[in-house]
């Protein structure tokens, strides 16, 4: 009775959700889904508050009231231009990217907490990170990046068009960081 409303943070929206809720359009034609975007925080704070009836994030929530369970596992990396000195590098470390002009999300992404705990578990402090700037989108943050105003960490599967054409390159963290969605 009514529609499923669901929440999902952004990069999910934007990479992952149109295949996912294609699948799920086929098997339940009958149910009609209403999506709202917004950070993890705030998909999150939608469910616990029932406002939305289930949200896709990209970090494990912390709110006691909520259940996370993962759905699939997806790889990060650092990205910059092709003409960056660290564009042939076949993979980087924490200290390594702690040295470089760097373009972050925005407090509440997932990502960001994701990128923030990697960082502290490599005994490097977010907050020695040289941050250019905290961005909201990630296509903002892609477009900085080919702008050359620093290296960022996202998802691998959000970026391959971009590697397809040249604008932008991955490099693999070491150690590497795998994260559940």
């Amino acid at each position: 009775t009514g529609p499923l409303m669901i929440g999902a943070s952004t990069t999910i929206a934007e990479y992952q959700l149109p295949r996912i809720l294609g699948e799920f359009k086929e098997r339940f034609p009958q149910v009609q889904a209403r999506l709202t975007v917004a950070n993890s925080e705030t998909v999150a704070a939608k469910v616990a508050d029932h406002s939305l009836d289930v949200g896709l994030i990209e970090a494990p929530s912390h709110n006691p009231h909520l259940t996370t369970l993962a759905c699939c596992e997806d790889e990060l990396v650092m990205i910059c231009t092709p003409q960056h000195p660290l564009a042939k590098l076949a993979e980087i470390t924490p200290a390594q990217l702690a040295e470089q002009p760097y373009i972050s999300r925005e407090i509440g992404s997932g990502t960001r907490n994701v990128v923030d705990d990697y960082f502290r578990n490599a005994n490097v402090s977010p907050d020695d990170l040289h941050i250019m700037m905290e961005l909201g989108s990630l296509e903002a943050i892609k477009g900085a990046v080919e702008a050359g105003l620093g290296v960022a960490i996202v998802s691998r599967s959000t970026i391959q068009k971009e590697l397809k054409l040249g604008d932008l390159v991955a490099i693999s963290l070491n150690p590497p960081l795998i994260r559940p969605l």
